[in-house]
């Protein structure tokens, strides 16, 4: 079965493929007259795209239910470095620069949020990155 679904789906995706490559050509031969109609088709594609993830996701665990477990895990680690992030976050503009900006103190505070979470994120991927190539060379 998943042999038979993979197939259906490197068709889908080639199919897709040959798709974007003429609507990508029609956008550039039409110039701005179909910048709409491009628009409309990126955000179907968006949407495609977001299917087929959450198909992906509970076909997964469809197939192997043990997955369940280390996506848990994920699911906590995440949960936990966005408590961090939320508790270091802090709203320091002051309220006349806000309100000249047309911001508010909450907005301003998940903006901080987002960024510290985005730096965590990042620092931790780097740091994996580091010690994958490190214990690779130390290992040879």
């Amino acid at each position: 079965m998943v042999d038979k679904l993979s197939k259906y789906c490197k068709y889908l995706l080639i199919g897709l493929m040959a798709l974007n490559v003429i609507f990508v050509i029609i956008a550039i031969a039409g110039g701005e007259a179909n910048v709409g109609t491009f628009m409309v088709y990126a955000y179907c594609m968006i949407e495609l795209t977001l299917d087929a993830i959450l198909f992906a996701f509970i076909f997964g665990i469809v197939v192997k239910p043990e997955s369940l477990k280390s996506i848990g895990m994920i699911l906590a680690i995440v949960a936990v470095l966005a408590l961090i992030s939320w508790l270091m976050s802090s709203a320091t503009l002051s309220p006349e620069y806000l309100e000249s900006m047309g911001v508010s103190k909450g907005t301003e505070r998940f903006v901080d949020f987002a960024m510290i979470f985005t730096y965590i994120v990042m620092g931790g991927t780097i740091a994996s990155v580091l010690y994958s190539a490190v214990s690779k060379l130390i290992n040879k």
